[in-house]
């Protein structure tokens, strides 16, 4: 093509096809190794998988003059790493917990960078410096709402860079920066002094919050965005030049590739059995177009990756042409199982409640007084009943002479009496009561 439009595009030489015309790129230059020397730190644990990232390492287009990697107190040290790359590789033994990586490293170099053994270096590793001062440019993220503050980790992490520098808005990104080797070395300094050696008093002064949280979400140890704050406030800052990735993006030096093992490794062996033992069912997929390197490996990806020859990389669709995004997109960690549950349960529908017995109607105050005369009329029924006859006979001519029976019957008659003045009362309640007045 005779014209190509890069706006809102940072470019290197490497990235210009054969237009004679381009429109709105910011052009760098790329990292120059007779000026820079850069280490590559790599925090590892006790899976061996930074093996991964050194054996294809040669494989890389990268400026990484020596590797360190990071390993455990309880970890035995690869003496073979000769036999796989070309770059010299040295371990590390921590003497600080694994998040304090960033601040224990020995780096010998100037400059150096920092990523861990879950990840391993892009195919293409694009540092840019600007032109004739030869400054680092490193992406950053606003912190705003939309980017960084509905995230608590994010919102922390700002939280934590404010100390340093109050009103500080950039997230760096700790795989972003390229740190310099003697910045490091003052920022951490003070950065123990004011949390401690191990970050032990980060949160101290946070019993308030914890009061009404079981935990804050955040970082335990120093972070690029600390470290970018401090220089902030050191007026030290302009040794870097700084570009807002929400505009003009970013390509990543390094590309996830176990994801799945990240947040397994993360987790306690309780938190493995909610997850997986209990459930059976593994709610992590691998959904990354980033991890395909090759034209081949993109398009045959099963997900809809698209390749992008002029960069040679792989993307979702969704950052090319603004359509759905490929990959579900969740809170982690993720509830959606990826294993379908149909016919394991009965299907109902919405929640039924248990039936409740209706309450019985309440009777009127005066009811009582009829249940009283009802009883005391069973009990002379009962009565006449066990005297072999009723209160009246059939006829009431026919009266038994006997004296016996003549004194039941007037014991009755005068019971009847007491009845009527009974009911008499009850008739003067009820048309004396509020509702009939």
């Amino acid at each position: 093509p005779v014209i190509h439009n890069y706006a809102a595009t940072n470019l290197i030489p490497r990235h210009l096809g054969p237009e004679y015309i381009i429109h709105g790129a910011k052009l760098y230059s790329p990292w120059d190794p007779t000026k820079t020397e850069v280490t590559l730190v790599v925090s590892e644990w006790f899976f061996d998988r930074s093996l991964h990232l050194i054996e294809h390492l040669d494989d890389k287009d990268h400026p990484f003059s020596e590797v360190v990697v990071m390993v455990p107190p309880a970890a035995a040290a690869h003496d073979d790493y000769d036999l796989m790359t070309e770059v010299p590789v040295r371990t590390q033994h921590r003497g600080a917990p694994d998040f304090m990586d960033l601040c224990e490293a020995d780096i010998k170099t100037d400059w150096f960078m920092i990523t861990n053994s879950y990840h391993h270096v892009a195919r293409h590793v694009d540092l840019m410096f600007t032109p004739g001062t030869f400054k680092p440019v490193i992406p950053f993220t606003p912190a705003t709402y939309a980017f960084c503050f509905k995230y608590p980790y994010c919102k922390e992490t700002i939280n934590l860079a404010q100390r340093f520098n109050p009103g500080h808005d950039k997230v760096v990104q700790d795989m972003d920066m390229l740190y310099n080797t003697e910045m490091r070395n003052a920022f951490c300094k003070e950065w123990k002094e004011e949390n401690g050696e191990e970050g032990e008093l980060m949160y101290k002064s946070q019993q308030r919050r914890l009061m009404f949280r079981k935990k804050i979400i955040g970082p335990p140890g120093p972070t690029g965005t600390s470290y970018y704050a401090w220089l902030v406030r050191e007026g030290k800052d302009g040794m870097y030049k700084l570009t807002d990735r929400s505009l003009y993006g970013a390509r990543p030096p390094f590309v996830k590739i176990f994801a799945k093992e990240e947040k397994l490794d993360g987790m306690s062996e309780d938190e493995l059995a909610k997850r997986i033992g209990m459930t059976l069912l593994d709610n992590s997929t691998d959904c990354n177009c980033m991890e395909f390197e090759t034209e081949t490996d993109c398009e045959d990806s099963g997900i809809g990756c698209i390749w992008r020859p002029l960069f040679e990389s792989c993307h979702p669709p969704e950052l090319i042409d603004g359509s759905a995004p490929i990959c579900p997109t969740t809170e982690a960690p993720t509830s959606a199982p990826t294993v379908s549950m149909d016919g394991i349960f009965d299907e109902t529908d919405s929640p039924t409640s248990s039936p409740v017995e209706p309450e019985p109607e309440k009777d009127p105050w005066y009811v009582s007084v009829f249940k009283s005369r009802e009883s005391e009329k069973d009990r002379s029924n009962s009565f006449n009943e066990a005297n072999g006859g009723s209160m009246q006979s059939p006829d009431d001519d026919e009266i038994l002479g006997s004296e016996k029976a003549s004194r039941a019957r007037r014991a009755m008659l005068k019971k009847s009496k007491s009845f009527e003045a009974v009911d008499l009362q009850a008739n003067e309640r009820l048309l004396a009561s509020p509702d009939n007045l």
